[in-house]
């Protein structure tokens, strides 16, 4: 009797495949006695107030999209803008803005290329130096600085040397683990300075393998912010450890991989990187511990460049050596994670929600365009993000792993982000975000 359904099975599946064809074939040839209209056929709108209704918001939609685009090539702002901002370049000067996780605040900034400032780049073709300075009333302010060379004697070594200072006016706080609490919520200020040099070789366009060593010198400044405790008092019982600050040794070794064909709107691809971390406490600070991460990403096609289907899985993991993981060195999940610094993408839930020894995430996106205009593109996204800390790597469970999916709305302009508006659920709630780049 199976082999009999099994072969009754094959000869429905054969039939339907050679109806198809049958079909198509039919399908390309004239029809001699086909209606010949004289006049072009005119839309039909449509019927029912039940339509109608469904009609509605893409009217409203569209409406202030035509407009615009029609606004714009009449006084050709975008010509002027490009213009503006390459010529901006070109001088050595790119602009910055965005806006935090934090807060509706924008930020703002600049990238200074002290090479092109000084009319030195075409002369020094493989040097860089370069300062970026961002600013955030009430949120952060940060500064940073490299100096370097690539492509050393014509091959794939570079080197540099770095400085960053970081001032964060209240970074969230929630407590340790999966099963923390917003109720006790809170906030600190947090101030970094990292000096540090990085080297490493370069064996093709899209592999590339780095060391680094540096010192971090982190200050936790315990203040009270809207309304919250100090994090000392709220969590008096519990060991957290660094809140005091530490002085840092990090030595590094960084193992990645590239063959995205756009770093930031990329259509097919993939990336994977490989970190490994060692940091070792000084002048009195017991840290002493071992980081593992990995984050990987694949883009797949889905028989046109307009369909995107984006695979992100990230994993961390801290191990303590006679000493202590800072809190503010633990795996992160929480916010849109569209900045390096960040926590990793979990949109459902606040910026820094869950802290934990390890984490392991999982992201799924669709990114569909829906329209294009010259070198402008509008593209709508459907997305899910999984994941949860947890301690030791026996200690996962299935049961607490937390999810958010939403839907986006991404803006962009010859392959570079412009805007980023999207909307997440969880069962913490919703949240909303406008940012300038994607997070993968």
């Amino acid at each position: 009797m199976i082999l009999k359904a099994r072969k009754f099975f094959s000869f429905l599946c054969f039939g339907l495949f050679a109806f198809a064809l049958l079909g198509y074939g039919e399908e390309k040839k004239a029809d001699l006695y086909a209606p010949v209209y004289t006049q072009p056929l005119s839309a039909q709108p449509l019927k029912g107030a039940f339509s109608r209704v469904i009609e509605l918001p893409f009217k409203l939609i569209k409406w202030p999209m035509d407009q615009g685009i029609i606004f714009t090539e009449n006084h050709r702002l975008d010509k002027k803008t490009i213009w503006l901002y390459e010529e901006s370049l070109k001088q050595g000067i790119k602009p910055l803005f965005g806006f935090t996780d934090l807060s509706a605040l924008p930020f703002f900034g600049a990238e200074l290329n002290l090479l092109a400032l000084a009319k030195q780049k075409e002369k020094y073709p493989d040097f860089f130096a370069t300062t970026t300075l961002l600013y955030c009333p009430t949120v952060f302010f940060e500064v940073g600085s490299e100096i370097g060379a690539q492509r050393i004697g014509g091959t794939g070594f570079h080197t540099k040397g770095i400085f960053d200072y970081d001032l964060q006016q209240k970074e969230p706080f929630y407590g340790i683990g999966p099963h923390t609490s917003r109720g006790n919520g809170t906030s600190y200020r947090m101030e970094t300075t990292q000096v540090g040099a990085r080297a490493g070789y370069e064996f093709s366009p899209t592999i590339d393998l780095e060391a680094g060593f540096d010192y971090k010198k982190v200050n936790i400044l315990n203040r009270t912010h809207d309304g919250k405790g100090d994090i000392r008092g709220i969590f008096a019982g519990q060991n957290i450890p660094g809140i005091g600050g530490d002085d840092l040794l990090n030595y590094s070794l960084t193992l990645g991989r590239d063959t995205r064909d756009s770093k930031d709107e990329a259509t097919k691809g993939s990336y994977q990187k490989l970190l490994f971390r060692f940091t070792d406490g000084v002048n009195g600070s017991p840290a002493r511990f071992l980081k593992y991460q990995i984050d990987m990403a694949k883009y797949f096609r889905l028989a046109s460049p307009r369909r995107i289907f984006v695979a992100r899985l990230f994993a961390e993991h801290n191990e303590t050596i006679d000493g202590n993981l800072p809190f503010y060195e633990m795996a992160k999940l929480g916010g849109a994670g569209t900045n390096t610094r960040d926590s990793e993408t979990a949109r459902a839930f606040v910026y820094n929600r869950f802290y934990g020894q390890s984490a392991l995430l999982l992201n799924l996106e669709y990114r569909y365009t829906v329209m294009e205009y010259k070198a402008f593109k509008v593209k709508t996204a459907f997305f899910s993000d999984t994941g949860e800390v947890f301690g030791k790597i026996h200690q996962f469970r299935l049961k607490d792993l937390r999810e958010s999916y939403g839907v986006g709305l991404y803006i962009s302009y010859a392959r570079n982000s412009l805007l980023n508006f999207s909307v997440a659920h969880g069962n913490e709630g919703t949240r909303f975000y406008v940012k300038n780049k994607l997070a993968f």
